[in-house]
């Protein structure tokens, strides 16, 4: 509820509460519909097209980070959680744990790769500014509603992250194709909504913290197949694998994390 409030108070698009019953431990919530924008993006695919709601989304990413930044820092969830270092080094060893252990039954000492993925999670943690972060930004979390605006659910582990957390979650959505073309536009959209300088270096940051977002999914995918008996989740990691395959040797932070990939065959079709 006290999230909720926040992103209201931003002027954020979420469910509204109609009724909260806390001795049942839920709440009955505003019906948003049943179109999501993972299934507008795959009606598009099929038609050969990539529609502006993707551009609307990073746009409300920028929104997220510049209004709802404003609000949880004057409320009394300021001194909240964050995606932190210690954060994203739980996240690497559940997916040592969950992915390469219990999905791709890969044995033996991980010492290495455990080393370097805990570097990479030191990095992606650094930022020049904290926002409030959706937290799992993608397309199975953001409605569309009968106008075609948008709106978010899943919204209870919102926190402080880094600044280019929720645009990489939506670039690098797990669940739907998206074509490189969309990367600049969907990235200009974000930092104008957001009120950021366009660095250089801000792609730099989105590059490495889309990496660390990217290996995460890839645990949570192992572990809901394997532990959850979840299928669904199948297909998206050969989307995910690829796109690491693609994108973890174009820099010096992110190669060693390749290269360790390939020494244990993560890359190839598995489990």
């Amino acid at each position: 509820q006290r999230l909720a409030a926040i992103f209201r108070e931003a002027g954020l698009p979420v469910a509204d509460i109609l009724e909260a019953r806390p001795e049942l431990g839920c709440l009955l919530l505003e019906d948003l519909g049943h179109r999501t924008l993972e299934a507008e993006l795959e009606s598009a695919k099929e038609r050969g097209e990539t529609p502006p709601l993707l551009l609307d989304a990073a746009r409300l990413a920028g929104r997220i980070a510049r209004d709802g930044t404003r609000v949880l820092s004057e409320s009394a969830r300021a001194d909240g959680p964050a995606l932190d270092s210690e954060r994203f080094r739980f996240e690497m060893e559940f997916f040592l744990d969950n992915f390469v252990v219990l999905h791709r039954k890969i044995r033996g000492d991980q010492a290495r790769l455990r080393s370097i993925l805990a570097r990479l999670a030191d990095t992606a943690a650094r930022t020049p500014r904290t926002v409030l972060c959706h937290r799992d930004y993608h397309s199975r979390n953001i409605m569309v509603r009968s106008s075609g605006s948008l709106a978010m659910v899943d919204i209870q582990d919102a926190r402080w992250g880094p600044d280019t957390y929720d645009l990489a979650s939506l670039i690098f959505d797990a669940y739907v194709d998206r074509a490189d073309g969309w990367i600049e536009p969907m990235i200009a959209g974000y930092v104008e909504s957001a009120g950021f300088d366009d660095e250089p270096l801000f792609r730099q940051r989105l590059h490495i913290v889309g990496a660390q977002r990217m290996i995460k999914a890839l645990g949570t995918f192992g572990y809901q197949i394997e532990v959850a008996h979840k299928t669904r989740y199948l297909d998206a990691i050969p989307r995910t694998l690829g796109r690491l395959d693609r994108m973890l040797p174009l820099s010096d932070e992110t190669s060693p994390v390749h290269s360790e990939f390939q020494t244990l065959g993560l890359f190839s079709v598995g489990p």
